[in-house]
């Protein structure tokens, strides 16, 4: 469900099969990938102000897991 304030997602040509939002992180599963780049974007709440380090975001083939890719997230400062 899209809040008013967030877009809809441009269409990627990746076929989505299964999204999985937890506390602990998001995983969202694809039939297809193609080839080249595009990204992935969702809504983080955080609830106290601090400095908060999201975990590194990590990409792999399902059945061939030693192809992977990852890349580190920035911090995130939440100011009063």
């Amino acid at each position: 469900m899209l809040r008013k304030s967030e877009k809809k997602a441009k269409y990627t040509g990746a076929w989505e099969a299964y999204k999985e939002f937890t506390f602990e992180g998001v995983k969202i599963y694809y039939e297809y990938v193609p080839k080249g780049s595009w990204s992935v974007s969702y809504t983080v709440r955080l609830n106290n102000d601090g400095v908060f380090q999201m975990p590194t975001t990590r990409v792999e083939a399902l059945y061939n897991p030693e192809m992977f890719g990852e890349i580190p997230n920035n911090k995130l400062e939440v100011l009063k």
